[in-house]
C-alpha cells in the first residue's frame, strides 16, 4: 500500500500538466498508489483559494482513491467558511473519505506565518493536521514574471513547536533543509517531513541512514513531477543492503501515515 500525501489536480500556467483528477488517479494507481491525498493546482494562482477546493471535492465524491486536502487562507476573509466545510465534508459514496489535513500555501498569497495564527488554533479544535507547502515549483524553472520564493522549512518547524497538538508536516521541502532540521525532527513528535522534492544521490539511504525513516512521508508531486520517479527514488535507494530496508520502504510508503491519518 502507497500512500501519497503531495499530489494536485487541476491546471499550471506556466506549462501544461496532466491534471485531471482521472488521469491523477489512473496514473498513481498503475504504481500501487491507493489513497492520493489531493490538493488543487489552482489555488496557488487564485485570489480566493477557497473556490479552488471545490473541484478537490468533487473529485473525492466520484472517485475511490482520491482524498481532499482543501487548501486555506488565513487572509482570505472566508478561511472560517471554508474550514467549516472541510470539517463537515461527508461523500455520500465515500463516507470514510473525511479531511484529515488541509494546506497552506504562505509564499503564494503571500503572507507570513504569524498571520496564521488564528487559523492553525481552529485546526488544533478541529482536529486536522495542516501540510505547510515550502515549495511548488523549483524556481529555476519560474517564468521570470511569476517568481515565488521558497519557504524556510525552518518556519513550519517552528509552527510544530508552538502547536504540539496539530500534526505539521513540512511540504515540498528539499534534503539540505530535512537534515538541517534533523533534531526538531526527531525531538517533535506531531512535525514530518515529505519527501516530494528530496533529490541527491541515494538521498533516501542517507535520510534513513540519519535515523529518520520515522518522519518520512512518500509525496510524488504530480502533475508537476513523474510519480515512477518519486516511487523509483524510494525502492531503489534502500534496496543495495540498506539494513530493514522493506521495513523503512514500508515506513515510508504507508506505515508512517497512520499517525497522521488515524
Amino acid at each position: 500500500m502507497i500512500i501519497d500525501f503531495c499530489a494536485f489536480i487541476g491546471n499550471w500556467p506556466t506549462y501544461p500538466v496532466s491534471g485531471d483528477p482521472e488521469v491523477v488517479q489512473d496514473t498513481l494507481s498503475n504504481y500501487g498508489v491507493s489513497q492520493i491525498l489531493v490538493s488543487s493546482l489552482e489555488s496557488a494562482w487564485c485570489r480566493n483559494p477557497h473556490r479552488c477546493n471545490d473541484l478537490v471535492y468533487r473529485a473525492a465524491e466520484t472517485l475511490a482513491d482520491i482524498w481532499p486536502v482543501p487548501i486555506l487562507d488565513p487572509t482570505i476573509a472566508t478561511w472560517k467558511s471554508a474550514l467549516h466545510q472541510a470539517r463537515t465534508f461527508v461523500p455520500e459514496l465515500h463516507p470514510q473519505k473525511r479531511v484529515h489535513l488541509v494546506r497552506l500555501l504562505p509564499t503564494y498569497s503571500p503572507y507570513d506565518l504569524s498571520q496564521a495564527d488564528e487559523l492553525l488554533k481552529s485546526l488544533v479544535e478541529a482536529k486536522l493536521g495542516v501540510i505547510i507547502q515550502t515549495r511548488l515549483e523549483d524556481p529555476r524553472r519560474q517564468h521570470p514574471l511569476a517568481q515565488v520564493p521558497d519557504l524556510p522549512a525552518g518556519e513550519v518547524a517552528a509552527v510544530a513547536e508552538q502547536y504540539p497538538a496539530l500534526k505539521v508536516i513540512i511540504g515540498g521541502t528539499r534534503t539540505g533543509e530535512i537534515r538541517n532540521l534533523q533534531r526538531q525532527l526527531m525531538d517533535q513528535p506531531n512535525l514530518y517531513a515529505d519527501i516530494s522534492q528530496v533529490d541527491g544521490l541515494d538521498v533516501i539511504k542517507v535520510l534513513v541512514n540519519d535515523g529518520l525513516v520515522d518522519k518520512l512521508l512518500f509525496g510524488s508531486h504530480i502533475p508537476i513531477f513523474t510519480p515512477h520517479a518519486a516511487i523509483a527514488r524510494v525502492v531503489c535507494d534502500l534496496d543495495d543492503g540498506t539494513p530493514n530496508a522493506v521495513a523503512a520502504i514500508s515506513k515510508i510508503f504507508s506505515g508512517n501515515a497512520g499517525r497522521i491519518l488515524d
